[in-house]
């Protein structure tokens, strides 16, 4: 397992604030949201690649924005 490590980031407090209203909604913290982020970044390179040998468009969604975007009909759950 690898190790955490903590990080400390300037960032404007109206944005903090905003960000974390938002995510109170959806029961998230901001770490949350970051790890999300970073892992989500970690994997575009790939993603790319393979969307180009695919012919595949290049748009990439969080599970936040696919559960946010979801129409309210649909009960499929986000893993």
């Amino acid at each position: 397992m690898a190790r955490k490590i903590e990080v400390t980031l300037p960032v404007k407090e109206d944005l903090v604030k905003r960000a974390r209203s938002r995510l109170a909604l959806e029961s998230r913290s901001l770490s949350d949201l970051v790890k999300e982020f970073l892992a989500t970044h970690d994997a575009l390179e790939f993603l790319d690649r393979l969307c180009e040998l695919l012919g595949l468009k290049k748009r990439f969604c969080t599970s936040s924005e696919v559960k946010t975007n979801r129409p309210l009909e649909l009960k499929a759950e986000v893993l």
